[in-house]
């Protein structure tokens, strides 16, 4: 009888932590979607300009890489658990503020969802890698569905929400703090596993990634990859609304052909992930996510009718491709839990201060120029710089994080 409590015991708070990592995940990504179809809403009301609305979702890629940093060295003293708990209960009080007031309270709250979500972007990898070492392909894959789902989910439905009787843009932002706040919950349900076992993941992760990282070739291809491949859907995110109503479309089906865009990513984030671990490289891969890029926003660029949904499920196969695949290089191209997170950090930090460009720049180019063309054009070549880098963080190579060492093949 012990026995079998015991097992039970294990099992409830193995399904816990899947629970956990499913509702960090969706949080991961919701909280910003769900702005853009909005901002049609909200921007006369604020009185804001379009270089201001660019800020909006500017300031959460700029918390993730000024933040990125200090994040393993919080989880080295707190643990990961604890810090990930923490960080949603930041991110529930930022997804919910931010629309309580005017424009400052909206930009103080973008930064303090920004922040917190840094933390489950840094962190997710290499809770995957250490909790579940044999099944990191599947993981990563499910990981990836929950939080384009949701994101996807949040595009769509925003608009309906704020539309719906005694509501508004407002309650449409704030809803989504709802997910944020059950993985509290998760999370505080899985404290006795944590404590029985007094296991710390992350307890040796250095602040910093050793200085060896930096002169590595591939290191930094994976550090531009992921730097691009957010650089691209971000901007997405808050132009996208702007473009498809420029193209005749009305403000609820925008939100909805935004939402396509991103079911694009679902399958190919799971599936991905599972093909990229079971490759002997993923060079093929890696320049095949930024060609689809490419080929994606070409046709959105010049379609102005209900065909564009084609290129835009196009484009979400890219995005989702990209995007799993910098996941996976995080543990592919290391050899450990801490030397994932470390490449995680490096990448993410520069590479989110890459992509926070995208949104205020393009927003600029765009009323400079009077149209989305050159913005288009911006985002074309980067997809095309993203296949090029695909080639070469796609090596069958680990990093060497000590600087005596050569690089290894796994």
């Amino acid at each position: 009888m012990h026995l079998s409590k015991k097992s039970f015991a294990k099992r409830y708070y193995i399904v816990l932590l899947l629970l956990a990592i499913l509702l960090i995940a969706a949080t991961l990504r919701s909280p910003i979607t769900s702005v853009g179809p909005l901002i049609p809403l909200f921007r006369g009301e604020l009185e804001a300009s379009n270089a201001m609305i660019g800020l909006v979702n500017t300031l959460p890629l700029l918390a993730f890489g000024l933040f990125s940093p200090f994040v393993p060295r919080i989880s080295g003293k707190l643990g990961m658990e604890i810090t990930l708990l923490i960080a949603m209960v930041f991110l529930s009080i930022g997804v919910f503020i931010r629309a309580n007031g005017g424009m400052e309270l909206l930009l103080f709250g973008t930064i303090l969802t920004g922040m917190a979500i840094a933390v489950g972007n840094i962190l997710m990898p290499g809770l995957i890698k250490s909790t579940f070492p044999y099944r990191m392909g599947l993981m990563t894959g499910i990981y990836s569905v929950s939080m384009n789902a949701f994101g996807a989910l949040a595009s769509g439905i925003s608009v309906p929400i704020a539309s719906i009787s005694g509501f508004d843009w407002r309650h449409a932002m704030q809803i989504w703090s709802l997910l944020s706040a059950a993985a509290v919950v998760v999370l505080l349900l899985r404290l006795p596993a944590r404590r029985s076992s007094g296991k710390k993941v992350f307890v040796d992760v250095k602040s910093q990634p050793s200085k060896a990282i930096f002169k590595s070739k591939i290191a930094w291809a994976v550090t531009f990859f992921m730097g691009l491949q957010s650089l691209i859907p971000y901007s997405l995110f808050t132009w996208l609304p702007d473009i498809f109503i420029s193209k005749g479309f009305g403000e609820s089906e925008a939100g909805w052909l935004i939402a396509i865009y991103q079911i694009g990513l679902i399958p190919t984030t799971f599936i991905a992930p599972i093909i990229a671990g079971r490759m002997q490289n993923q060079r093929l891969l890696g320049c095949s996510a930024g060609l689809l890029f490419f080929f994606g926003l070409l046709g959105t660029l010049f379609t102005s009718s209900h065909l564009i949904i084609v290129f835009l499920v196009l484009t979400g196969v890219g995005a989702g491709t990209a995007f799993s695949l910098a996941m996976m290089f995080f543990v592919l191209r290391t050899n450990s839990a801490m030397e994932s997170a470390q490449l995680s950090g490096m990448a993410q930090s520069v590479g989110y201060i890459v992509a926070s460009t995208g949104p205020l720049f393009l927003g600029t180019i765009a009323d400079k120029t009077g149209g989305w063309t050159v913005p288009f054009i911006i985002l074309m070549t980067a997809a095309l710089i993203i296949a090029f880098l695909g080639t070469i963080a796609g090596k069958n190579e680990k990093i060497s994080f000590e600087s005596n060492k050569e690089p290894a093949t796994k």
